[in-house]
């Protein structure tokens, strides 16, 4: 209940709520089953949506971020330090039907490497489905390298034999401006305590954006403003 309400009411509510939305279309849409790595997998807030799956396994590093607004788990590998050199999975060929990486695209010092990776452990007709940001601000610095566009994320699969199933564009033009103020708030908030009792008091206007921006995104829609995208692949 409490990790409910932390979510409703989080300054990242909107590009959290598009990209859950997003991710439990694409899961229920194409029927992914069997075993699931999710890369990068933190506390693993994306587990509850793989409804019909045998196995959902997580890797992170092991000062992995929490994300409080969901129930917590953690991952069932670390990265070592081998893989920071090699940026080299510590898994077999093909050795899970489904692979996921949610926000991580954009920290991988090397993100053709990253799919490679992917596909190298991926079973062949498995899914690969990644989220990556187009638009926001710089966080987890300084791990954060790159922002993608749709060209940039066809551009890295061109490599392999694939089909590129769906890629998903989350958010609209005032959900982005939301976003933005919030991430702008919330970084505003981060310096001290004053300026976080500060951004308490005049967090409302910026709640309330938040929600009238999912409407207005239904009105004015734009193909060209957004903050979020959604891929998926079929090896």
């Amino acid at each position: 209940m409490k990790e409910k309400i932390r979510f409703f009411i989080s300054p990242y509510f909107l590009s959290r709520f598009y990209r859950l939305q997003s991710i439990k279309r694409i899961v229920k849409k194409y029927k992914i089953f069997g075993t699931v790595l999710d890369i990068g997998c933190g506390s693993k807030p994306y587990r509850s949506l793989f409804d019909n799956i045998k196995e959902y396994r997580g890797i992170d590093f092991k000062d992995y971020s929490v994300n409080k607004d969901f129930p917590a788990g953690k991952p069932d590998y670390y990265f070592s330090d081998k893989y920071i050199k090699t940026l080299t999975l510590p898994f077999k060929n093909e050795s899970f039907d489904n692979v996921v990486a949610f926000q991580v695209l954009e920290h991988h010092p090397n993100p053709q490497k990253l799919i490679n990776e992917m596909f190298r452990i991926v079973k062949n007709k498995g899914y690969i489905l990644l989220t990556t940001p187009f638009l926001g601000g710089i966080h987890e610095e300084p791990n954060d390298y790159q922002r993608f566009t749709k060209y940039g994320l066809i551009e890295l699969f061109k490599l392999y034999k694939c089909e590129l199933l769906e890629i998903i564009k989350q958010g609209s033009l005032f959900s982005t401006i939301s976003m933005l103020l919030n991430e702008s708030l919330n970084s505003f908030a981060a310096k001290n305590k004053f300026f976080y009792f500060i951004s308490v008091l005049i967090y409302l206007p910026f709640f309330l954006f938040s929600y009238i921006s999912f409407f207005l995104d239904m009105i004015f829609k734009s193909d060209k403003i957004f903050f979020n995208y959604l891929i998926l692949v079929k090896k």
